[in-house]
């Protein structure tokens, strides 16, 4: 679970993406050339014009690599444009094109040239991409003040550091594990550095029951003492000896089997799923330290790189 983004096939859903594009195009072109004669579905086009029209037009429909007219892209889109934005598309009762017949012409020039077509996709693609990206980002970072600017009872390190990273942790992940052993290092050289950790349960009943339990254990100051347990080569496999080992850390048993059912504990849970579903986490370990948001796991060394970039 080192990476939180899910992968989905999206094969067909990038096929009618496509098709839904390609009839917006053909309709888009075909509306420029109509909209001056509704009426009867004719494009009207004056007499000196004409030739040269139809010249563009027979080019566009005969553009093949092998064509001894062959004609680049840049210079298709040129005349495209140029047939689209020509003035002399005006009502005139000597020389029209039927509408069937532009019809065939456009869908003659999407099979000669699928480059085109593909490439004004990908772009389309990327720009929505990229304003989806800006929205996320925006949100994130809405969503980063509003973390930081919150309580947290349940960490690591100095109460009052003023540098703040923030894990979300289950306790039956691997990465969680190992990214534990490197964040203890930088730690346990930095005292003014605090890490708050927010429970992330996705593996299993039994990783909801140790959520539960370290929540529990922080109502008696025992958090950080749990929480390393809970990552250690000792932690027990069975919930029974995890307890007995508990109680061997002064943990008040009866206390805690009290906590672990109260409000307070399901109004914790809560809170943390909350802020898990406005990151849009899907998997552990998920890090963010400053206004970066990191998936997966990253060395000691990464985290000090990052630190420096967000805190200096």
């Amino acid at each position: 679970m080192g990476i939180y983004t899910r992968k989905k096939r999206r094969s067909g859903l990038r096929v009618i993406f496509y098709s839904t594009i390609i009839i917006f195009i053909v309709a888009f072109v075909s509306y420029f050339y109509l909209e001056q004669d509704m009426d009867y579905n004719l494009l009207s086009i004056q007499n000196q014009e004409n030739k040269e029209l139809e010249n563009d037009i027979e080019l566009i429909s005969n553009n093949e690599p092998e064509s001894e007219n062959f004609v680049e892209r840049s210079e298709l889109e040129e005349i495209i444009q140029n047939l689209i934005n020509n003035s002399s598309i005006k009502e005139a009762n000597n020389s029209f094109v039927e509408y069937e017949e532009l019809d065939s012409i456009i869908e003659e020039f999407i099979k000669n040239n699928p480059k085109i077509i593909l490439d004004v996709l990908r772009d389309f693609q990327n720009k929505q991409n990229q304003i989806e990206q800006e929205r996320i980002s925006n949100e994130n970072l809405t969503n980063i003040e509003n973390i930081y600017s919150s309580e947290h009872t349940m960490f690591i390190g100095d109460k009052n550091a003023e540098k703040k990273i923030f894990e979300f942790v289950d306790y039956n992940c691997g990465y969680c594990l190992k990214f534990h052993n490197e964040i203890m290092k930088v730690i346990d050289n930095d005292q003014n550095l605090q890490l708050v950790i927010i429970q992330m349960p996705i593996l299993g009943s039994m990783s909801y029951d140790l959520s539960k339990l370290a929540l529990a254990a922080s109502l008696q100051n025992k958090f950080e003492e749990v929480h390393n347990y809970l990552y250690s080569s000792d932690r027990k496999s069975k919930m029974d000896d995890i307890l007995a080992d508990l109680f061997l850390m002064n943990v008040d048993l009866s206390q805690l089997e009290l906590d672990l059912e109260s409000e307070e504990i399901k109004k914790l849970l809560d809170i943390h799923k909350n802020y898990v579903n406005d990151f849009k986490f899907s998997g552990t370990p998920a890090i963010i330290i400053g206004n970066s948001i990191i998936p997966g796991f990253i060395s000691s060394e990464k985290i000090l790189e990052i630190l420096e970039k967000e805190f200096s």
